[in-house]
């Protein structure tokens, strides 16, 4: 069980590392290109989730910035 407790603890360590190193990651509905093509198909629209950048903020460091900074 304590083998477990230390495995759990490591995983939480390693995300909150990845979080404060990478803060952002790939929009996952656009997949990182920050927009679509339109229903046409003959142009291009921004990602409304990304805002357009491709990026998104971690969930974890969404948590940071509210209760830890």
């Amino acid at each position: 069980m304590s083998t477990l407790v230390l495995v759990v603890l490591g995983g939480l360590v390693l995300y909150a590392l990845a979080c404060w190193w990478w803060p952002y990651t790939s929009c996952g509905k656009c997949r990182g290109m920050g927009r679509f093509r339109s229903p046409s198909g003959r142009s291009w629209r921004p990602c409304g989730r990304c805002g357009g950048n491709g990026q998104r903020l971690r969930f974890g460091r969404w948590l940071w910035n509210v209760f830890g900074g």
